[in-house]
């Protein structure tokens, strides 16, 4: 064998060989363990459906999954119906849940809006008979109810730091759309929405020093005070602002928290609710999420905008934004205009 012949076999050996480790690679099971009803119409097309399985994140690369189907034979297989599809699950397992309906149940869509607390998505699932309330509160109360790889991703490897919680995964369950079973295990539940805030996570960088949880404490505050997204990141930086400077939150929203039903405006007594949760009389953040924070607020808390305010208050002009006030005596003068404290 010539020099010439040699080289191209090796050069082609390496070709060949990157080849199967990109294909091993995009064809492995997509990580995560969400589960979401897909419709698949009678004579509908196969590459559109393997197209819609990579959009919804169920699989790396609709090319290979196309592909596999097609020379295993497996796409001829295909039961027209509603199939309930997982993540982690390899092709092979897919093309298994997509080819019959003998072992479906009735996947229920759920609409999770941001600013929801644990009660209210108790509330909320068990209406849909997806959980029982009662059983899944108790489940929210502790922090074993995760997975050991989810408490290391949140850094949640002591029980101990969350005694004065309410419920431990308050905050920890992301507002998205889910589409459960009905009388689900209200552990599994719970894991599947604190999966959904992991991979949405995945992206951010902290620029503060605070750990993950004690950012989506942050979030969670941010999302009940602001109700426009561009304001997020200034209302983020205000907070740390005095957190820095060793100042009280004084945010309305943590005190809403500890009420058996939120007020439309809080009473100077309210402010005085002895509670770790009430950053009137506590500094720094209180011991956990007041609430479920969207992708923004998540966002505004990891990277708050810098500036030299202080001090924030609605308009309560109908507009929804706020005065930023970098001392308290221009802050007075917004409160009066206002109308709060």
């Amino acid at each position: 064998m010539n020099r010439s012949v040699k080289s191209i076999l090796i050069i082609f050996f390496f070709i060949l060989a990157g080849f199967i480790a990109w294909v091993i690679y995009e064809a492995k099971p997509v990580k995560g363990t969400a589960e979401k009803s897909i419709i698949v119409k009678a004579n509908s097309d196969y590459s559109v459906l393997s197209q819609q399985l990579q959009h919804e994140g169920f699989i790396n690369n609709s090319f290979l999954f196309s592909l596999y189907g097609t020379l295993t034979g497996k796409k001829e297989m295909i039961a027209a119906g509603e199939h309930t599809i997982k993540q982690g699950s390899d092709f092979n397992e897919i093309f298994a849940d997509l080819s019959t309906l003998q072992n479906e149940t009735e996947a229920n869509e759920v609409i999770v809006p941001e600013g929801l607390t644990v009660i209210e998505l108790a509330d909320r699932l068990s209406e849909k008979e997806i959980v029982d309330r009662t059983a899944f509160l108790e489940k929210a109360k502790t922090l074993n109810t995760l997975t050991k790889e989810q408490r290391e991703s949140l850094q949640l490897n002591d029980e101990k730091q969350n005694l004065e919680t309410k419920y431990a995964v308050e905050g920890l369950l992301f507002p998205d759309t889910y589409f459960f079973e009905k009388k689900m295990d209200e552990g599994e539940v719970i894991r599947q929405m604190t999966e959904r805030m992991i991979e949405k996570m995945e992206d951010l960088t902290i620029t503060t020093n605070q750990t993950p949880y004690e950012m989506i404490t942050l979030a969670s505050i941010i999302e009940k005070e602001a109700l426009l997204n561009k304001e997020k990141r200034t209302i983020a930086g205000v907070f740390i602002n005095r957190i820095r400077e060793k100042k009280k939150l004084q945010s309305c929203s943590t005190v809403q928290y500890l009420l058996d039903k939120p007020k439309a405006a809080l009473k100077r007594k309210d402010l005085k609710i002895k509670s770790p949760y009430n950053t009137y009389i506590n500094s720094g953040l209180p011991p956990g999420p007041i609430a479920s924070p969207d992708l923004p607020s998540l966002e505004a808390a990891a990277d708050p905008e810098q500036h030299d305010f202080y001090y924030f208050v609605a308009k309560q002009d109908g507009t929804w934004s706020h005065y930023f006030s970098k001392t308290y005596r221009e802050h007075k003068k917004y409160t009066r205009l206002s109308g709060n404290y």
